[in-house]
């Protein structure tokens, strides 16, 4: 689901693994669809990853695309899920299995709609979309680099051998097993590497429209002092609900297979950060901070409330990214009333995340 930049470099590669693969966009980007049906339904990835593949359909008709289907793969960014799912979610059938790429809590909230549905669909996600890559035009992708392991976890965790074995043969690259969604959701470094960055260089990306290396010029040792802030906070929310997260330094040393002392020292190290020509956001309104602000900072900073956890960094830059998106995230973003945690203790939580 998705034919954005992460969903065409997933379809590519699984049809060169011999996969039978629809690609299904949501009806209001026919435009894209018809693109790439004028390609003859070809995605073309280039870079780490090299060759044509062969889907079997592209499409806008989710009963299409989900007929049938053994595994239903979610790519889009976070803020897409809803108008995604309340078109798909109906049609939707007993015993498929439907992955999130990366999840950002949006878990919760499905399996309870799977649930009042009375339907049998095994909910999980990934802490990370396996690519680095962007989409050059409509079937057209260049892939910078793969993670290699991602997490994957399961909603609830009893049933991740049910997802598992399903998987483990039509996926594009290594996957662990997470404890549970929570920690999947937490170990999504993005908010780390995209919101506090995205917040200290505002002046430069208004004034330049993003004439500049995001993760090279942007990242300056200051401001990865400051993300290694944001990182150790996140890190300590996660030991509340008793989960060891790797360090956004470690988790780039792990996926990337790139060496360094500290979060500036990887940064530099890893080629599918770019470096070699300007590529940071246009404008504030990239989904850097669209997606990583509402659906992943804001829901971080509402479960170390709620666990009595102490985040003043995080709240600082969830609380300066508001009128720097210029809505309020509270509103827009991912709340524990959103997803059914409101009221609930940690060790509730915990329990919860298992049955």
């Amino acid at each position: 689901m998705s034919a954005g930049n992460g969903g065409q470099a997933l379809a590519g590669d699984l049809a060169l693994r011999g996969h039978e693969v629809t690609l299904l966009e949501h009806p209001r980007f026919e435009a894209t669809v018809e693109a790439i049906r004028a390609k003859g339904n070809r995605i073309q990835l280039e870079n780490k990853i090299t060759g044509v593949g062969q889907l079997a359909r592209v499409t806008t008709d989710a009963k299409e695309a989900l007929n049938g289907a053994e595994i239903v793969y979610f790519t889009a960014p976070s803020f897409a899920q809803g108008p995604f799912f309340d078109l798909a979610l109906p049609l939707f059938e007993d015993g498929q299995i439907l992955v999130l790429s990366p999840g950002n809590y949006g878990t919760f909230a499905l399996r309870k709609a799977f649930r009042d549905m009375g339907k049998d669909v095994v909910v999980g996600e990934t802490d990370n979309l396996p690519y680095a890559c962007t989409a050059l035009e409509p079937g057209r992708v260049a892939v910078r680099g793969v993670k290699n392991p991602v997490t994957l976890a399961v909603f609830p965790a009893k049933d991740y051998r049910r997802v598992d074995d399903r998987m483990k043969d039509a996926f594009c690259t290594s996957y662990v097993q997470g404890a549970n969604v929570l920690q999947t959701s937490m170990a999504n470094t993005n908010m780390v590497v995209h919101c506090a960055p995205m917040l200290m260089n505002a002046g430069w990306i208004e004034s330049s429209r993003g004439n500049f290396r995001f993760y090279f010029d942007g990242m300056s040792p200051a401001v990865c002092r400051v993300m290694e802030a944001v990182d150790n906070e996140r890190i300590a929310v996660g030991k509340a609900f008793g989960l060891n997260l790797r360090s956004t330094t470690e988790t780039i040393r792990a996926q990337y297979g790139v060496q360094g002392d500290d979060l500036f020292a990887v940064i530099r190290a890893n080629p599918a950060f770019g470096g070699d020509k300007p590529d940071a956001p246009k404008t504030r309104g990239h989904r850097f901070l669209t997606e990583d602000t509402p659906f992943s900072l804001l829901p971080l900073v509402e479960l170390a409330r709620l666990a009595g956890v102490r985040t003043p960094v995080l709240r600082a830059v969830l609380e300066l990214c508001g009128p720097l998106l210029g809505e309020n995230s509270l509103e827009t973003g991912v709340t524990l009333k959103k997803m059914g945690l409101e009221g609930k203790s940690v060790s509730e939580i915990r329990d919860l995340l298992e049955s």
